[in-house]
């Protein structure tokens, strides 16, 4: 009986707990990268002498990349013993807004506006690249945390499924915002007009475009949350396994 029950354990995933200190410290390099991307818009204000330029959406779309984050680290916390009801409200919210992190990403579109109002062209875009940088940076650390709260109670497979899904999902939540120009509280104020938009993509002279942006965003996206976290476990140790002495002894 004890030899099963050390089969078991080995057959366990090992968890991967994050110290408080390494989420701080996670935590303040994004805030100096938001400061460094802040920073170079308001350069950008003062030398273009006009506060109302069209690039101060970037600003908007970097404090919305940092809610999916605020409400990963808030389901953290809740699911070790509060309300169930925070918890999945918190957990609808975080779906919805997750997208908005790799949003970013698609404003490099814009490159008819670099150069503009005598600034240099190469400013711009590397301006819109560091905000662009610091979305998927901000969208990769929400999922991670994510992506370890379902490996620790449901397996490593469950936690790549969910990981996959979130970033297709997210990639077609993109091609809706970026081209259709939903937000994600339309899913509340407009979910008619919404539903009405996504039906009417199903026709095969749409499903083209959709299919090739999702996709491929996708894959982009994949690539960069795999980069971020095999990153994160450079620092790592050995997976843990049950001893096999101890397992010997129980037997």
């Amino acid at each position: 009986m004890f030899a099963n029950q050390g089969h078991e354990l080995m057959d366990r995933p090992a968890e991967r707990h994050i110290s408080a200190e390494r989420v701080r410290h996670t935590l303040r390099t994004l805030v100096f990268a938001s400061a460094v991307c802040t920073g170079m818009l308001m350069v950008r204000f003062v030398f273009a002498g006009d506060l109302r330029f069209r690039f101060s959406g970037l600003l908007g779309n970097l404090l919305l990349a940092w809610i999916p984050l605020a409400l990963a680290l808030f389901i953290q916390r809740i699911s070790r013993g509060g309300s169930r009801f925070w918890f999945w409200s918190a957990l609808v919210a975080w779906v919805l807004f997750f997208p908005n992190a790799f949003y970013i990403t698609t404003d490099l579109i814009h490159t008819k506006k670099f150069g503009t109002d005598g600034i240099f062209r190469w400013f711009d875009m590397l301006m819109t690249a560091c905000f662009a940088c610091g979305g998927m940076f901000l969208g990769s650390l929400s999922l991670y945390l994510m992506h370890l709260f379902v490996r620790q109670r449901f397996g490593w497979r469950a936690g790549w499924l969910f990981a996959g899904t979130m970033l297709a999902l997210g990639s077609f939540g993109i091609y809706l915002g970026r081209f259709l120009r939903f937000n994600s509280w339309d899913v509340v104020t407009r979910p008619v007009k919404l539903a009405g938009d996504i039906a009417a993509l199903v026709e095969l002279e749409n499903m083209t475009e959709v299919a090739a942006f999702s996709v491929t965003f996708f894959f982009f996206s994949l690539a960069v949350y795999s980069f971020v976290v095999s990153m994160a476990r450079l620092h790592e140790g050995p997976s843990q396994q049950w001893p096999e002495n101890e397992i010997r002894r129980s037997a």
